[in-house]
């Protein structure tokens, strides 16, 4: 790792923990409140459909890994956070109240907005096996490459992300 590496990550972790601090100290309304206030809805209505769209599937996923073990529920919430608080306040704001995902992703925020080590492996190895098996389905389709490369291309660039990006949880 490079000097800027290890200080880019080493900034992420200290903004990780300095807000970690700062939720501590709120209530859980509070907390609602402050993460509320961080995300605006798009203005274009396509733009918002699709982000609800996208947010339901995550929804759904996390529903499916509160039952299956293994399957990270924290995960897909805060890709559904992210896509409700583009989309829709209403929705964000059911997120981060309901009575099943809700203290989940509270807790994701209260961390710094940081992930556990199990759940970025599982992330990680849920980008890689997809990607493999897109990768083998696209050449048995009989692409010359080009779809092979660009899979390949955003699988590497969503496991640097998971894996180095975003902040740990210890």
């Amino acid at each position: 790792m490079t000097t800027a590496t290890v200080s880019s990550a080493s900034v992420r972790k200290e903004r990780a923990r300095t807000l970690a601090q700062a939720y501590a100290a709120l209530t859980d309304d509070e907390v609602i409140q402050a993460v509320l206030s961080e995300h605006k809805p798009s203005a274009n209505p396509i733009v918002r459909s699709l982000w609800v769209g996208f947010g339901s599937v995550f929804v759904v996923l996390a529903a499916i890994g509160v039952f299956v073990p293994g399957l990270p529920t924290t995960s897909w919430l805060v890709l559904a956070a992210y896509c409700y608080g583009r989309s829709s306040q209403r929705l964000f704001l059911w997120l981060l109240t309901n009575r099943m995902f809700g203290s989940s992703l509270l807790r994701y925020y209260r961390s710094g907005r940081a992930l556990p080590l199990h759940s970025k492996i599982i992330i990680c190895g849920l980008i890689s096996l997809v990607s493999m098996f897109s990768i083998w389905y696209i050449t048995k389709l009989g692409d010359p490459g080009f779809g092979q490369t660009l899979i390949a291309i955003i699988a590497v660039v969503g496991v640097w992300w998971v894996g180095w990006r975003v902040p740990t949880t210890v």
